[in-house]
């Protein structure tokens, strides 16, 4: 796949989380609240503000390429969880989800390309992190 092709997927995964973050950590999590305390949570606020910095580094980190196998496989992860916790009577959101879910493993499987932050192949302690 080319680096350009792997940029453009990279900002179609990671743009969406980056503005979800944002959206959460400026006022939106008021919506969240509720839902998470509906489901038993302890602590609503404090952990809908934690879901929006989750996803606006997760975003961020994917967007710029490192580190994408750890934050591609995480946010994969993270997709199938919130998919089936939270959307399970909503299939199309359910599905969304999942789909996700398979973009981000797909790109921790390929690999940001070489228009990332090291290039894609960091060295030295970065390296770790990949």
């Amino acid at each position: 796949m080319s680096a350009g092709a792997l940029l453009v997927a990279r900002l179609f995964l990671g743009l969406p989380f980056v503005i979800w973050g944002m959206m959460k950590l400026r006022g939106g999590e008021a919506q969240l609240v509720p839902v998470l305390a509906k489901m038993g949570l302890p602590d609503a606020r404090v952990l809908a503000f934690l879901i929006g910095a989750c996803e606006l580094l997760g975003g961020v980190a994917v967007c710029i390429g490192y580190p994408v196998l750890m934050v591609c496989s995480l946010l994969g992860v993270w997709c199938l969880l919130t998919g089936y916790m939270s959307h399970k009577g909503d299939i199309n959101q359910l599905l969304a989800h999942v789909g996700l879910a398979g973009g981000f493993f797909l790109l921790a499987a390929v690999g940001p390309g070489s228009l990332s932050l090291f290039g894609g192949t960091p060295t030295g302690f970065f390296a770790y992190l990949r």
